[in-house]
């Protein structure tokens, strides 16, 4: 009877084993996740400080003067540097020209042209 409870408690001790593996093995993915969640989070941020920081010392080298015109600049700069300017993907990398943005640059094109004739 002694040798059943060994053997009973041997299998209880081996199906534990497998559980705990599962365990380790979901946890170790949930680890990577995070860690990638991470550095794509890290990366996002440090985009984010250098588009603001291009965007402001741009705005600061604008003359007053020349209102009318600069944020069609501002983003015509950005969507040349590579960025969407859409409200779809606004500040995402873009890997090819993109109908939302291009519309809307033409858009804003006519809207800064038809203000300069009116002055």
């Amino acid at each position: 009877m002694e040798v059943a409870i060994v053997e009973e408690i041997i299998s209880l001790l081996a199906h534990f084993q497998e559980e705990l593996q599962v365990l380790t093995n979901d946890f170790q993915k949930m680890k990577n996740t995070i860690y990638n969640i991470y550095k794509e989070n890290e990366k996002l941020k440090e985009e984010n400080q250098n588009l603001k920081k291009l965007l402001f010392t741009k705005e600061e080298e604008e003359e007053p003067d020349q209102e009318g015109g600069m944020g069609y600049d501002n983003l015509t700069r950005l969507y040349r540097e590579g960025f969407h300017v859409c409200h779809l993907n606004f500040g995402e990398g873009r890997e090819s020209d993109c109908l939302f943005c291009m519309g809307l640059l033409d858009n804003n094109l006519d809207e800064v042209e038809e203000e300069s004739s009116d002055k």
